[in-house]
């Protein structure tokens, strides 16, 4: 068994995929039906909500998943996506462990968590 992809639902592949695109840069292949977008490695599937019922059934407000993911620079990446217009849940915070991270929203209201990870210290 092997991890293969997330997909989202939505009701506008072009315009989910094109906030993706510029988040993470890159270029997504497909239409506004189904398309994928690769980010080293990790896939990332946006299907046109008319043809989520070929998969399954969907409730209404299934937004209930983070995405996280670990950058270099948490601050540098807050201001860039502030650039861009992007919905923030809160600005970047230090937490007890150590990672500094913020939270935002892409255009479905879908939240993606960017982290810095606190790096090991040697002994």
């Amino acid at each position: 068994m092997r991890f293969t992809d997330i997909c989202f639902i939505t009701n506008n592949v072009l315009r989910l995929r094109a906030f993706y695109e510029a988040v993470f840069g890159g270029k997504a292949d497909g239409d506004e039906w189904h398309s994928s977008l690769v980010i080293n490695g990790l896939h990332i599937v946006f299907l046109a909500e008319k043809n989520s019922a070929f998969y399954y059934e969907f409730t209404e407000n299934a937004n209930n998943t983070i995405l996280s993911f670990d950058v270099e620079d948490s601050d540098t990446e807050f201001k860039r996506l502030l650039s861009l217009g992007v919905r923030m849940v809160c600005e970047p915070i230090t937490h007890p462990w150590g990672a500094r991270s913020f939270q935002f929203r892409d255009p479905d209201g879908n939240i993606l968590n960017f982290r810095t990870c606190k790096k090991e210290q040697a002994e």
